[in-house]
């Protein structure tokens, strides 16, 4: 079973990337909250600090968008942009395949641009007035996101492949995690002087990137589970199986003490960590769901390799509808009643109640998933462009 289990993992090598191309109003304190104090899981509005919004990376924008967005800009990077741009201080951030870092305003004008000797192989987190990525030789980096100064850097020993996610650390310190993609392990590493606070032992690989809520940090692996630690004392508290052929390599989406995951089979599962028990398991997907779902209050959005997206009853686990994006649907939003998804090179507005198609374009060959902030809609394209859309 083992040796299945491995070489099922290192099939998943040929799609990762794919995966990690994957935030919203201030909610009600200690919702989501990382570690029981009030950090803001879900940040202010006109932020989106992940590649799927805010640190519980539950993919829920701070507004609504237009039924049909207007092209308001294009920026030209002179490389493919793969990944979602990141947003706060009114400044957008994304990075391009060949090392590029940028900085534009929301008038899609460049403030500034950095380049590195080395690829970054991860969604950039942005946090507290630092960009922090992680690089192809291993290297967790921070840069100023005010003018593009790099900080410090870590060394996790192993390539970074999901973004990095923001925690407390002991007496009260600015932390970030990372894992290393090759065994699983969870590095705790203080924000301000990018040095080491505590390391996890090994799990398994990890293809995807942790959701952090509630004083805990989730992650999916190739063992076919979820893995649940405690950001307070640095531990694991439990490993909850999801059961056979449901390795999990995309994010893992939080919402209280409620954790859903895609997985390699096609299947959605919502997972209750306090409980350590899966609460239901949907298997309307067919083909990989290596994206990160979109929770609401009361819907969870997902799709799968098949090319369609599910709107999915949070409390049943029931589909509720079904829309064929015509090829592979990546993470999805949810913004206000209406869920904004990429797939291949088209960016799609649907109806969030009906699943019905409200507006769509062609923005490039590919595209990243969107980023959705104070209704506008951002996406980075294969021929070296980020796009905005929204009202005029």
């Amino acid at each position: 079973m083992k040796i299945l289990i491995a070489a099922a993992c290192v099939a998943l090598l040929a799609i990762v990337f794919y995966v990690s191309r994957g935030g919203p109003v201030q909610a009600p304190a200690g919702r989501n909250d990382p570690a029981g104090k009030d950090i803001s899981a879900r940040p202010q509005a006109g932020t989106w600090p992940t590649y799927h919004g805010n640190y519980s990376l539950d993919g829920v924008a701070d507004s609504t968008v237009p039924d049909a967005p207007e092209k308001l800009w294009k920026f030209k990077a002179g490389n493919r942009v793969e990944v979602t741009p990141v947003v706060a201080d009114g400044r957008i951030h994304f990075t391009t395949a060949k090392g590029g870092l940028f900085a534009l305003n929301f008038a899609g004008e460049q403030i500034w641009k950095t380049a590195s000797e080395d690829s970054f192989s991860s969604p950039p987190l942005l946090v507290d007035g630092k960009i922090v990525l992680g690089t192809g030789k291993g290297m967790l980096v921070a840069v100023d996101a005010a003018t593009g100064k790099e900080l410090w850097k870590y060394d996790v020993g192993g390539s970074v492949q999901g973004t990095a996610n923001r925690i407390e650390l002991a007496g009260g310190k600015k932390g970030i995690l990372a894992i290393s993609q090759s065994d699983g392990s969870i590095h705790g590493v203080d924000l301000e002087t990018g040095k080491g606070a505590w390391k996890s032992p090994p799990q398994q690989r990890c293809d995807g990137s942790a959701g952090v809520g509630g004083g805990k940090i989730v992650m999916g692996s190739c063992a076919a589970a979820l893995h649940v630690f405690s950001i307070e004392k640095a531990e694991k508290t439990s490993d909850i199986p999801l059961g056979k052929d449901n390795e999990v390599a995309g994010g893992v989406a939080m919402s209280g003490t409620t954790a859903f995951a895609g997985t390699r089979s096609g299947k959605l599962c919502a997972v209750d960590i306090a409980q350590d028990k899966v609460l239901w398991t949907n298997a309307d997907g067919s083909g990989e769901a290596f994206q990160t779902p979109a929770v609401g209050d009361k819907w969870v959005i997902f799709g799968a390799d098949d090319g369609k997206l599910h709107g999915i009853n949070r409390e049943t686990g029931v589909k509720v509808w079904s829309f064929d994006t015509g090829n592979r649907p990546l993470s999805p939003v949810i913004a206000g009643n209406r869920v904004v998804v990429s797939s291949g090179g088209t960016l799609f507005v649907l109806d969030l109640e009906k699943g019905t198609k409200l507006w769509s374009a062609p923005v490039s060959d590919d595209i990243s998933s969107p980023a959705v902030v104070g209704g506008m809609i951002l996406v980075g394209g294969d021929d070296s462009t980020v796009t905005a859309f929204g009202k005029k």
